[in-house]
């Protein structure tokens, strides 16, 4: 018998639940191999201490003490979040929105490219001409920013009723069925 074959065996061994031939093939190896008497010898130290372990004793009011600690203590913070993360939700879905829209009109890369390049180069030219130029422009400009606000608008009401509506109800059902575990 190998050391490797009769170390898994030892606490059965001091048990006495080996069958007849592990037990004289497991004694033979252990009257031969220090190694694995020093181990026995270990396992029937470590039996013997769990075996002889006390049950510490509590003060009677061990549970009011506790309670009455815990009740001192400050009560957590409640988790806050910055006006930057409520930013970086809105960019995330603003980018996402957009991606959807380029992706269902089926613009190719450079028309929008193109696209974009005119509409910044139309706006500095309303600039540079002056109030007839901005005057001349004000009204693609006025639908644009309608369009880009009521966007943003749409964005922020669903971003604040997802934090302030779905997030707490979702929080109360996955701790009510936690609890019901």
């Amino acid at each position: 018998m190998r050391c490797s074959s009769c170390e898994p065996l030892l606490d059965r061994y001091l048990e006495g639940t080996l069958s007849p031939r592990e037990m004289i093939d497991t004694n033979a190896h252990i009257a031969s191999c220090s190694a694995c008497a020093r181990l026995l010898e270990e396992v029937k130290v470590v039996d013997a201490l769990l075996f002889t372990t006390d049950v510490p004793e509590l003060p009677n009011n061990f549970t009011f003490a506790v309670m009455a600690e815990t009740l001192s203590m400050p009560a957590p913070k409640p988790h806050t979040h910055r006006l930057w993360s409520f930013f970086a939700l809105y960019l995330t879905a603003a980018w996402m929105a957009a991606l959807a829209v380029f992706a269902v009109s089926g613009a190719s890369l450079p028309k929008l490219g193109v696209a974009v390049a005119a509409a910044f180069g139309n706006l500095a030219q309303s600039f540079a001409g002056g109030a007839a130029g901005i005057a001349h422009g004000a009204p693609v400009l006025a639908t644009f920013g309608a369009g880009v606000l009521s966007i943003d608008l749409t964005l922020a009401a669903a971003a604040a009723g997802i934090y302030f509506i779905i997030r707490p109800r979702l929080a109360a059902h996955l701790a009510s069925t936690s609890e019901a575990q």
